[in-house]
């Protein structure tokens, strides 16, 4: 009697393994899987708002937001990626050490103040060739984000794709140029997005996407 009692309990509980197993294909459900992960490189000069903007990515607060000495590491949460992002500090007394942490990059990042002087975006320009020059990071992606569009005093994309001499810095390379703003961190994500592409695709198109 109990051995007939132990071959109904497993046999009750195969019959809910399967029930279980049918029902999730039903419903759709299907394992997790793991976003790539890519490490890409953000720099640019001092102020250019690059904590900020990544602080907003990782929804942290803004409020006590001081410009990076060193370097910092963050997650980027996109869609179907995760970007592991070095930020140098863009000091005057730090940029010459940008080139020890270069090794490793899969893309990079220059945020630039659209609201910048001449003066301060023909040092940015010099100091983005300087960069993409640099062996580890020669033939990389590269997306500029043209930071503080929401100011009235900002420079135009196009207008800043010229100042900086861009067509030129970023010859036989992946890259694009894109507009973007604390206020507006959904764009910025879909920026990050099409850099993505650039990182995984095939190298086919040389030219910039400066489409939102």
């Amino acid at each position: 009697m109990c051995s007939m009692c132990e071959n109904c309990s497993l046999f009750f509980a195969i019959c809910r393994i399967g029930c279980y197993k049918c029902c999730q294909k039903i419903k759709g459900k299907q394992p997790d899987v793991p976003r790539p992960v890519y490490s890409v490189l953000m720099i640019g000069l001092s102020q250019a708002g690059k904590s900020v903007l990544l602080a907003r990515l990782g929804s942290e607060s803004t409020d006590d937001i001081k410009p990076t000495q060193g370097f910092s590491v963050k997650p980027v949460q996109l869609p179907h990626a995760i970007l592991d992002v070095k930020e140098l500090g863009g000091g005057d007394g730090v940029r010459k050490y940008w080139q020890h942490y270069y090794d490793g990059s899969q893309g990079v990042i220059f945020v630039v103040d659209s609201t910048s002087s001449e003066e301060d975006l023909e040092l940015a320009a010099a100091e983005l060739q300087s960069a993409l020059s640099h062996p580890a990071l020669r033939d990389l992606p590269l997306l500029v984000l043209a930071n503080k569009q929401d100011e009235k005093e900002a420079r135009s994309v196009e207008k800043l794709e010229e100042l900086l001499d861009l067509k030129t810095l970023a010859r036989n390379r992946q890259w694009l140029i894109k507009p973007c703003s604390i206020d507006k961190i959904d764009d910025v994500r879909e920026a990050l997005s099409s850099f993505v592409e650039k990182i995984t695709g095939p190298v086919i198109d040389t030219q910039p996407d400066n489409r939102l």
